[in-house]
């Protein structure tokens, strides 16, 4: 017998002799109550030879289990507990009734323990020893008393006997089962514990995520890729897989794959490739899934820019000639992109009503084109259409130049004014840069937005005005709210409808229509004949991130036009700065000197290059502070990546040898 084995047997057995020689105790104990009691209540009727006897019974059994753990033959001693049961047994049926006992029997309870010690060969010889113990019991009885058993007793006797081996025989044929199956089941455990870690191995060798969740969509298990995709590590483990993954659980099982989008800004959004599985016990009921998932931002990004750079191949040649094709407009207005038809619808559902509304985007957007194309689809068409720039108006003047003055309102008010909102008078009013207005007059505004009276300074009384208002701004008006330098109260009677105008980097696919439109305005302003774009100069327009919108594309085209000495804009015509620009992007980087390897003696190839690794890995550690995810970036690799190096170089997961090699 192996000695692991043996001593695994022998741990087994002390234990159970423990929690036998406790039930011993525990059943003396209550002997020796009950006897105490009884010759209490009954003074002279117990002797002291059955107290002392359990007494005896009670210490030797004290002493047997303060004894147990220092023994070393445990098998040994299981006998000789054996043996004592079949002693105190046996001075209980001399003390019960010698022949006539009815206590017998308990010469089985001891065949029964050493069952459930389990002694194998040992329950057997316990059953001849009750036999041989009880025989001679029975016989000294006899002898003593010199009475002979009866018939009866004979029976009696041989019955019980016979019971010993044949309690013996069942006994030890049901523990021989009870170990076939507990040494079945610690094999079937191991082979189970085998399978796991082979599962597990595989699982974490894979480059997918695998998600296990149970019939309730919680969290079972995940192997290391899943973690770095969930971010969450083992905290996952019991959560709802909806919580960390929204949409997942509704996905069809045993389907296609699918793709969900996750996290909640740019630097964490990730695209995820999930299929799902089910999973079923052995009648086919299903009690979980398995969800496979793979990050595919880096494929989706890559995508999405080879899909930018074929548009803006496209670009490059979607510019006609100047012939008399008319550009497509909408009142003013240039684009056919999504973005633009968004803005042109709601310009035509708004235009017809009076609501006030509220245009933001940024400086060169074409804000004031918006309220003009508002105000040219709209029943006022025909009336006043008033500009006013908020930002340029001196805030001493700017009341006066809204609302009008009397003559003698103040130095050199010599006559009377009507203001621009009474100008707009049945029209409508524009007000630009509508987030520079000072809070002062943002309170006399919102009172005008709300009676729709001007009182015109230096007078007392109110004048009714018709006027339909229309605001803009290229600032953030609800910061602006958020930080008290705009009235909470104004904003929402401003806000009443909203059209954001979009900027020139969001609808790159408008830039051929409008370059096309403004070749044509300043070739006729410049009196020359500009009828193409070089490709290489298109691609630098379509690519540029235009800071200043249209404005700084009109200005940009101007210059072209200004400096084109042919019929077509090339990159000599733009301005040096956009052109610096273009050629630095489409220049590759000067190759650096490559330094001379360096070879060592003794050294082969191989060896020398796991050293050069080694430092590389070493000296992006130390540059990355030790965080190992900056320094996979700081090398341009994966992060499972650097894991694997580090392992193969002895780096490995040990803090302490990292932190040593770097210190080195």
């Amino acid at each position: 017998m192996a000695p692991g084995l043996r001593v695994e047997l022998e741990t087994d057995l002390r234990n159970r002799l423990g929690w036998f020689l406790l039930v011993r105790l525990l059943l003396v104990s209550m002997f020796l109550g009950a006897v105490a009691a009884f010759s209490t209540k009954a003074p002279g009727a117990v002797h002291d030879l059955p107290l002392v006897l359990i007494a005896t019974g009670y210490g030797v059994t004290a002493i047997s289990g303060l004894l147990l753990p220092s023994v070393r033959r445990v098998v040994l001693y299981a006998a000789v507990q054996i043996g004592l049961d079949l002693g105190m047994v046996s001075i209980v049926v001399a003390l019960s009734g010698g022949l006539e006992s009815p206590l017998a029997v308990l010469y089985n309870l001891v065949v029964l323990n050493a069952a459930l010690l389990q002694l194998g060969r040992g329950i057997l010889a316990t059953s001849a020893a009750a036999a041989l113990v009880y025989t001679a019991v029975l016989t000294a009885i006899a002898a003593a008393t010199g009475t002979p058993p009866a018939g009866a007793h004979l029976f009696t006797h041989a019955t019980n006997i016979v019971s010993f081996f044949a309690i013996g025989a069942l006994a030890r044929y049901l523990t021989r089962q009870l170990a076939a199956a507990e040494t079945l089941v610690a094999h079937q455990r191991e082979e189970l514990g085998r399978v796991e870690t082979l599962q597990r191995l595989v699982a974490n060798a894979v480059d997918n995520g695998l998600v296990v969740t149970d019939g309730a969509g919680r969290i079972t298990s995940a192997n290391r890729t899943a973690v770095e995709i969930l971010g969450g590590g083992p905290t996952h483990q019991g959560v709802l897989l909806e919580s960390v993954l929204p949409g997942a659980g509704a996905l069809a099982p045993d389907g296609a794959s699918s793709e969900l989008v996750v996290g909640d800004t740019e630097e964490s959004r990730r695209v995820l490739r999930i299929k799902a599985a089910t999973l079923s016990d052995t009648y086919q009921r299903p009690i979980g899934r398995v969800y496979v998932l793979q990050d595919v931002t880096t494929v989706r990004d890559m995508e999405s820019r080879l899909s930018e750079h074929e548009r803006i191949e496209a670009y490059a040649g979607a510019v006609r000639p100047l012939d008399d094709t008319p550009v497509p407009a909408f009142e003013g207005l240039i684009g056919e992109s999504d973005a633009m038809r968004r803005v042109f619808s709601l310009i035509e559902k708004a235009a017809p009503t009076d609501s006030t509304i509220l245009i933001t985007g940024e400086s060169g957007t074409g804000k004031e084109l918006v309220a003009r194309a508002i105000h040219a689809r709209s029943p006022r068409a025909n009336q006043a259409f008033v500009v006013v720039n908020c930002g340029a108006i001196p805030e001493t003047l700017i009341e006066s130049e809204l609302f009008g003055h009397v003559r003698g309102a103040f130095t050199g008010a010599v006559a009377d004014r009507h203001g621009l909102f009474r100008q707009a008078h049945h029209g409508t009013i524009f007000l630009d840069e509508i987030g520079e207005l000072p809070l002062s007059m943002q309170v006399r505004l919102l009172r005008v937005l709300q009676d729709r009276q001007v009182t015109p300074v230096g007078s007392g009384h109110a004048v009714t005005v018709d006027v339909r208002v229309l605001a803009a701004t290229n600032r953030d008006i609800e910061r602006l709210v958020a930080h008290g330098g705009f009235r909470e109260d104004l904003y929402y009677r401003l806000n009443v409808i909203r059209i954001a105008t979009p900027s020139l980097r969001e609808r790159p696919e408008d830039i051929p229509l409008l370059l096309l439109h403004m070749l044509r305005r300043c070739s006729e302003r410049h009196a020359k004949t500009v009828e193409k774009v070089s490709p290489r100069t298109m691609r630098a327009l379509v690519s540029h991130a235009y800071p200043g919108n249209i404005r700084e594309l009109e200005n940009i085209v101007d210059h072209a036009v200004t400096l084109c000495e042919g019929d077509a804009l090339t990159e000599q015509d733009l301005p040096p700065s956009l052109a610096a620009r273009q050629e630095a992007a489409t220049t590759p980087p000067a190759a650096e000197p490559r330094p001379a390897p360096i070879l060592t003696d003794g050294l082969n190839l191989d060896d020398q290059l796991a050293a050069y690794e080694k430092e590389m890995l070493l000296t992006a550690l130390d540059r990355a502070g030790g965080v190992r995810k900056r320094a996979a970036e700081l090398l341009g690799i994966k992060y499972r990546s650097l894991r694997h190096r580090l392992s193969k170089y002895g780096l490995g997961d040990d803090d302490d040898e990292i932190g040593a090699a770097l210190h080195d």
